[in-house]
């Protein structure tokens, strides 16, 4: 029986579970239990765990601590009817409110009925069918924190109120709202009698971000997500009557902050990311504290259109923040500049915007306006033009949209073009339709345009026929054309994608669909040569792709787009264009475990005064095919370094290079044994006997402690699993695998390291049924450690038993999985907020893999493990270089590189990079590494600025940012 915080949880993360269906029942001290809303229940506030009696789903127990019930995954309520579309982990769910007459209370508002009309429909809007027209009105209604005495917000705010009734909008998003407007608000009889609210208005939700929506379509789910102090997004799911629509509402840092720039993009990048999970049309609104426009704007930040601009036209930068017109902006203004800083942005192919206008920019008859900002208010219809929709990308060589013949048609192309065309290996047979075309890390913003545009444009078929020519200075370029019986149709497949991406086409310029054969200073002889030997052929173009080059690669396909349905489908991401795929790992090698067997025996016999002990996976006996051997060397006295490896050498020759290892807690040896590396650490244990050392190890200096400790909690995960090693160790093995396979497995990478992957997996293995399959396995360890809540330390202990860290590192941490031996402590303080957020998405995209595969019955492993599509994530790298030197020199500053990635990282987060990504595998042989810069990275100025102490500590290493395309494929 699990616990009520993991059934908590497991309803709030899962998104076939809808949070706002779910009761907990709370014991109270001589009265009746007390029931609490699920969404409205505070983890780690006032009401501990053990107080939760029962939890209920649609008025069924599906929990009860007494009764031992525990059946929400046996039983069919509380679950969704209609699939969530703000899903955790980026958005936290709320209860919406609305006002009860009977009552006289604003309480949580019924759910709706059905998706296509819904009871509260009727009741709220007075219109039961599909809506044509849909209000949507953004404020920020200038709250009195500062210069209270200069801005007369007792006057403002009854006009406020006026103004938000005389709007008739569906949906109304406000910032900067205080407990003193809200109490203003639903007080307002025309509110309480139509409108929703997206959180409940005597919370702490609007006092600690300031943001409120209101909706008089009915409301299917609200969430919010934090982004920082007092910096929110709050969003509900609207019933349009037609389809979901999700209104998100945010604030984002203003110049008056420190580094507001740098926040904001921060900010952006992660509601990027958080609004990516969103399935549906999407409309954020609220004031962005950005006047930029164009590519640099927050509509291109987030992938979004911007209503303003489709209505009013790029040209059209009609201020909302005006401090030469309105005084209250000039009271508030840093600079006297006026901007748009206020946005209303689309992502939708049901909806366009009609209209958009300003409210509140006329100020009253005494001259004063209701608030510094003036609102915008954008009415949207449906029929939506997707042609409107515009990504300002700039473009770039390395990628291009382009239609790829047939496979049986490749033969004969492939052979002309092998005798004549010098780019047969940087391309594959193609036409482009868009070239250049925008960055691969702007693919996924491009994704929504590019369906949008493919679900109009019907399949055609191509006469390949006839070879022509395009003159240059010194030679021609040859071509087979693909348009021979129809030209309409390729102009309106380049149109129709053309006015999506604006600047990856020269307007005025025509196209000519192409498919390139060869150059050539002889064209016409050449031509006639491939006229000869070409028949004409059709084909029929119904797909497309995108194609993108990275670093010295050829132009590979990344995506395949369906002409006519607009599917996009993401490619794996191979290295090569092999289509094999990596299988779960295999159990350990037995010839391998030999030689690690024999080469820590020989070690022991070299120092024989000491003890050589095993550690690591291959004590835990769940070692990879291929791993290494780790060892620990305790030795009487003190340690000799220089000593100890002169032995070893002498003693074994077959070691390819004994090197120190420089700065770690205690010195060590890596030895090189073909292709098994050694790492030994050694540990002085001073008058204790090398024999005593491991379980006296309290009594020496914490680093040795430490080193010893690996022994020890190798033995207590093997103590705890028990009987059920065999299954501990498979498990293991995958949840490493697919690890590595993620980048998410080395610690000095700021990754998790070996032993806390081994703890997770013990975790699993413990909690999980005895005859539970190693499918199901796998499956529960995704699901348990997506759904976490990482405020909660992970241990081997006892459900409740959590044993005091040594020291205070990683109480303040993202999360804190602690060793299980003394001294205890977190394996895990490496692990940044963003490294938080990224582990939590790598983990429920594996969930949701292994999920789906068990329904299809398909093999999970192939998607699971390719690599991720970094390309995608990081606009830019920060590329880190290690100097060529001899081995033993590259091999130290290699080692010192190591231990110095976890404070370039942190220098990055404070830098407001919160997304990077070390990439803990070099590429380049071995003398580069990438650093992935996020979504919006800064500057090459902004990252020298805030790179550079680092720099001068690491002499000889130099640092670079680069553009994403430069790198390649990491594996």
């Amino acid at each position: 029986m699990r616990t009520s915080e993991e059934i908590y949880h497991r309803v709030r993360w899962d998104p076939r579970f809808d949070p706002a269906r779910f009761v907990l029942a709370v014991s109270r001290r001589g009265a009746e239990p007390k029931r609490i809303a699920l969404p409205a229940f505070v983890p780690g506030g006032d009401i501990p765990w053990h107080r939760v009696l029962r939890i209920e789903a649609d008025g069924e127990v599906v929990w009860d601590r007494a009764e031992r019930v525990d059946r929400i995954d046996t039983c069919t309520v509380g679950r969704a009817h209609d699939p969530r579309r703000l899903r955790a982990p980026f958005f936290t769910a709320r209860e919406p409110y609305a006002f009860d007459p009977a009552t006289g209370r604003w309480l949580p508002a019924p759910a709706p009925t059905t998706p296509s009309a819904p009871a509260s429909a009727t009741a709220r809007t007075g219109d039961s069918g599909a809506r044509a027209r849909i209000r949507v009105l953004t404020w920020n209604t200038l709250w009195d924190r500062y210069d209270a005495d200069r801005i007369d917000t007792a006057r403002r705010r009854p006009r406020l109120l006026t103004a938000l009734a005389a709007a008739d909008a569906d949906v109304i998003a406000l910032q900067e709202v205080e407990p003193d407007l809200i109490a203003l608000l639903t007080a307002e009889p025309w509110l309480r009698a139509a409108y929703t609210m997206d959180t409940d208005p005597a919370g702490r939700d609007v006092a600690d971000s300031g943001l409120v929506l209101l909706s008089r379509l009915p409301v299917r789910e609200a969430g919010r997500h934090v982004l920082g102090p007092f910096k929110a997004v709050a969003a509900i799911t609207v019933d349009t009557g037609a389809t979901p629509l999700v209104v998100a509402v945010t604030h984002l840092t203003s110049d008056h902050a420190q580094d507001g720039p740098g926040r904001r993009r921060v900010e952006l990048a992660a509601l990027a990311d958080g609004f990516a999970s969103v399935p549906d049309d999407l409309v954020v609104v609220g004031d962005f504290n950005d006047g930029s426009a164009g590519p640099t704007g927050p509509a291109a930040a987030l992938g979004l259109t911007d209503a303003w601009t489709q209505v009013h036209g790029p040209d059209d930068h009609t201020p909302t923040f005006d401090p030469g017109v309105n005084p209250l902006a000039a009271i508030g203004s840093r600079t006297g500049r006026a901007a748009r800083l206020d946005r209303v942005l689309l992502r939708t192919g049901t909806w366009r915007t009609e209209t958009a206008v300003l409210r509140g920019d006329e100020p009253e008859p005494d001259g004063l306006y209701i608030s510094d900002h003036f609102g915008v208010q954008a009415d949207l219809v449906t029929g939506a033009d997707t042609r409107t929709a515009v990504l300002d990308a700039a473009p770039t060589a390395r990628t291009a949209l382009a239609w790829l013949p047939p496979k049986h048609l490749w033969p004969d192309l492939q052979a002309l073009r092998r005798a004549h065309d010098p780019q047969v290996d940087r391309w594959p047979p193609h036409v482009n339709v868009l070239f250049g075309f925008v960055p691969e890390a702007a693919f996924t913003r491009a994704a929504p345009l590019l369906t949008a545009a493919a679900a109009h444009i019907a399949p055609f078929v191509a006469e390949l026929s006839g070879v022509h020519t395009f003159g240059h200075r010194e030679d021609a370029t040859i071509w087979l054309d693909p348009a021979a019986a129809d030209e309409g149709a390729w102009a309106q497949l380049h149109r129709t994608f053309a006015r999506h991406f604006p600047n990856c086409h020269a307007p005025g310029r025509p196209y000519t669909p192409h498919l390139t054969l060869g150059r050539s200073d002889n064209p016409q002889q050449t031509a006639a040569t491939c006229s000869a030997r070409l028949s004409p052929t059709s084909a029929r173009v119904d797909t497309l792709v995108l194609l993108s080059r990275r670093g010295d690669e050829p132009m590979r396909p990344r995506a395949v787009l369906t002409l006519g349905t607009g599917s996009l489908r993401w490619l794996p991401e191979h290295p090569d264009d092999s289509t094999a795929t990596h299988g779960p790992p295999l159990p350990t090698d037995p010839e391998r475990d030999a030689r690690a067997r024999r080469i820590a025996r020989r070690i022991a016999g070299t120092l024989d005064e000491g003890v050589v002990s095993v550690v690591g996976s291959r004590r835990m006996g769940c070692a990879a095919p291929d791993a290494d051997l780790d060892l620990v060397l305790a030795l009487p006295g003190t340690v000799d370094l220089g000593e100890v490896a002169a032995r070893v050498t002498t003693a074994l020759p077959e070691a390819g290079s004994v090197r120190p290892v420089v700065g770690a807690r205690v010195p060590g040896l890596r030895l090189s044994f073909g292709d098994m590396t050694t790492d030994l650490v050694l540990v002085g244990t001073g008058r204790i006997p090398p024999a005593d050392a491991v379980d006296r190890r309290a009594e020496l200096a914490e680093p040795a402690a430490i080193a010893l400790s690996a022994v020890t909690d190798a033995d207590a995960i093997l103590s705890a699993v028990g009987a059920a090693h065999a299954r501990f160790a498979v498990l293991a093995r995958q949840v490493k695998a697919w690890a590595h396979a993620r980048g998410l497995d080395s610690a000095p990478f700021g990754g998790l390291p070996g032993v806390a992957w081994s703890i997770l997996a013990a975790r699993t293995t413990i909690d999980a049924a005895p005859d539970a399959t190693s499918d199901e396995l796998l499956r529960d360890f995704f699901a348990t450690w997506a759904a976490w809540d990482w405020h909660t330390p992970v241990t081997l202990s006892p459900r409740g038993a959590r044993p005091e860290p040594a020291g205070t590192a990683g109480a303040e941490a993202p999360m804190s999985i602690l060793t299980p031996s003394h001294p205890v402590r977190s394996c895990t303080e490496q692990v940044a907020p963003g490294g938080l957020d990224l582990l939590t998405d790598e983990l429920y995209r594996a969930w949701e893999i292994l999920t789906a595969a068990e329904s299809d019955g398909t093999d999970p492993w192939p998607e699971a493990t390719e690599p991720p599509p970094l390309h995608r994530r990081h606009a830019a790298w920060l590329v880190v270089t290690v100097p060529p030197s001899s081995p033993d020199e590259f091999a130290a500053t290699t080692g010192r590189l190591r231990g110095r990635v976890r404070s370039l990282l942190k220098f990055l987060e404070e830098a407001g990079v919160r997304d990077a990504h070390a990439w803990p595998r070099p590429f380049d042989t071995g003398t580069r590494y990438a650093i992935g810069l996020g979504a919006t990275p800064p500057t090459a100025a902004d990252l020298t600025k805030c790179t550079d102490r680092w720099s001068r500590s690491l002499p000889g290493i130099t640092l670079a940012h680069t553009d994403s395309g430069a790198i390649p494929t990491l594996t």
